[in-house]
């Protein structure tokens, strides 16, 4: 994969760009703001790992640019660790959050499982509602009224995951398991998560076409499948 590292520690980005180095992957390395959106706007990333603090503009305006142009992988590193502020990141569409201090094996292990995932969605195109909703997942890409939406990585794993078990209504404790088994996610994340989903796809939860809350209980996927594309 090509990384880019976005730490204005110089010992830290050094020894994750030696490490993922290691690991075979093509590594990019920034110290501020300012580096990172220059290489990220001129390289195809395929994931970012990246400071929430740094000196010139902050890692959340650095997710919001990111996500106007693709579905790149985003993890966070910040040394906070309250659930607000981290639920705060995932709405930005950030898809993972590891708080500071971390080990390097921890990184590595997180990548190796993201790759592993990334593979699991070489599958047909699906498509619901009279082609409104197509979703390609090997491309990572989906259609909305024919025209592409970007979502965030997380977000299209739960979109993958309720429209594959249609009648299964999901808790937020199975999206947890099933999904983010090396995150650092709460569950209150997953509803983060659904609202941006909901919000992209033009979804009214008290009137859904593809996600309906059962409340108490969890979410269902409820889009009407079409025929093979």
């Amino acid at each position: 994969m090509k990384i880019l590292i976005i730490e204005d520690h110089k010992k830290i980005n050094d020894l994750l760009s030696l490490y993922l180095k290691q690991e075979h992957h093509d590594v990019l390395q920034a110290f501020n703001g300012k580096e990172a959106l220059l290489l990220f706007d001129s390289h195809k990333i395929d994931l970012v790992i990246t400071d929430l603090m740094l000196p010139d503009i902050q890692g959340e305006d650095l997710i919001k640019h990111m996500r106007t142009t693709g579905n790149t992988y985003i993890i966070c590193l910040s040394a906070k660790t309250d659930v607000t502020h981290k639920i705060d990141v995932f709405s930005l569409g950030a898809d993972d959050y590891m708080t500071k201090p971390f080990s390097v094996d921890e990184v590595i292990a997180k990548l190796k499982n993201i790759e592993k995932r990334l593979k699991q969605y070489l599958q047909k195109p699906l498509s619901y509602n009279q082609q409104k909703l197509i979703i390609y997942p090997a491309e990572l890409k989906v259609l909305y009224n024919l025209k592409p939406i970007e979502l965030t990585h997380y977000e299209l794993k739960i979109l993958i995951h309720l429209s594959s078990n249609p009648h299964r209504i999901y808790s937020r404790d199975d999206l947890m398991m099933s999904l983010f088994d090396q995150s650092e996610a709460y569950d209150r994340v997953i509803d983060a998560f659904i609202k941006n989903i909901r919000k992209k796809l033009n979804d009214h939860a008290r009137n859904p076409l593809f996600i309906k809350t059962h409340y108490g209980l969890g979410y269902q996927f409820i889009g009407v499948k079409d025929d093979e594309l």
